[in-house]
């Protein structure tokens, strides 16, 4: 038997914010044991909760009870109120049977400044990095990664399809450079996830994820990602969530630009047949036109745009790990890269 600790500060005294903080320090902790030590939920045997005096709207054990730790014995106590202890924090210590695993193997978070606490033992965020051309598959990979490892995923593709998307629904000309910028100041994008982890964009309070996938705000998304005031808004919200949580993040200079200190980088490649007869898949299944010519035009032309534009143009990262997925299985390039992960 092995334990693993730890802690995360509350924003504030509710059951919404103390469940949300203890769901959040729990699904980090199984994330990097999960994929690090292949730990599992039933192979938690207690946890114990520690919460400082200034938090008792809700015990945090109900979390675990809700993410389906269900087997696991459950103990919440109250801390000592000591002097100049970091307030609003909860604190966890799951004891943990993983065969041939020792304590020295064991991942320990501290999160939202806790880290404070036992710097000697907090790790940082975990930060994939997948970056390829267009059509090379990235989204689904990261995707499969992402649930495999359990960890969030972050499409930052979608985020430049929302600015297209908002332009093109304003009737902006998407060529118009000063017009894209400028609309910019009526954009507001979020990033959700569902019960499953999964990502929902909202555009200025919508759910636009069923919008982002037609070929016209494809195009769009490669040109207003060329100019500079799009790629520094966006690049930044995307830094900041990788502050925030562990992620999978997919793209053209995740490993270069936005994640350059990302732990595992990841160059994922196919030949352009390959990526053109993806594409054609993609879109029939959506229903929409999908003519060999014109998706091999559009991707050429992206490929063109993605490689040679002035500001974070697609490049291989010097240390990324390669990928040819021509001839691969989603659960071949997934498996190849969760090796890389197992290997930090």
């Amino acid at each position: 038997m092995t334990s693993i600790r730890g802690a995360i500060t509350v924003e504030a005294n509710t059951s919404e914010a103390i469940l949300d903080a203890s769901k959040e320090l729990l699904c980090e902790i199984i994330a990097a044991n999960g994929s690090k030590n292949g730990l599992r939920l039933d192979q938690i045997i207690d946890i114990t909760f520690s919460a400082t005096k200034d938090l008792d709207a809700v015990y945090p054990a109900a979390a675990a009870r809700a993410m389906g730790i269900t087997e696991a014995g459950l103990f919440c106590v109250q801390e000592m109120d000591v002097s100049n202890s970091l307030p609003k924090c909860i604190r966890i210590m799951a004891h943990v049977d993983i065969p041939e695993k020792k304590q020295s193997d064991m991942v320990h978070i501290y999160l939202r400044g806790a880290d404070v606490l036992r710097p000697d033992l907090a790790k940082k965020k975990l930060a994939v990095a997948i970056d390829g051309p267009s059509g090379a598959g990235k989204s689904t990979i990261a995707k499969e990664v992402s649930a495999a490892a359990g960890i969030i995923y972050i499409d930052t593709g979608a985020m430049y399809r929302a600015v297209a998307l908002h332009n093109i629904i304003a009737g902006t000309d998407i060529k118009d450079k000063e017009a894209v910028e400028k609309s910019l100041n009526h954009i507001s994008i979020d990033i959700q996830h569902d019960d499953k982890k999964k990502q929902r964009l909202i555009l200025n309070n919508s759910d636009v994820t069923e919008d982002l996938r037609t070929q016209k705000v494809a195009e769009g998304s490669s040109i207003v990602a060329s100019y500079p005031a799009v790629r520094q808004k966006l690049v930044t919200l995307q830094q900041d969530l990788a502050k925030k949580y562990s992620v999978v993040m997919d793209g053209r200079d995740i490993g270069t630009v936005v994640l350059p200190h990302a732990q595992v980088k990841i160059y994922l490649d196919a030949s352009l047949k390959e990526r053109v007869h993806r594409r054609i898949h993609e879109l029939e299944l959506k229903g929409e036109p999908a003519e060999y010519d014109s998706v091999l035009q559009a991707i050429e032309s992206r490929d063109e745009r993605d490689m040679n534009r002035t500001h974070s143009p697609l490049l291989r990262a010097k240390d990324a790990h390669y990928i040819h997925s021509d001839g691969m299985t989603i659960n071949e390039i997934a498996n190849e890269i969760l090796k890389e992960i197992q290997k930090i």
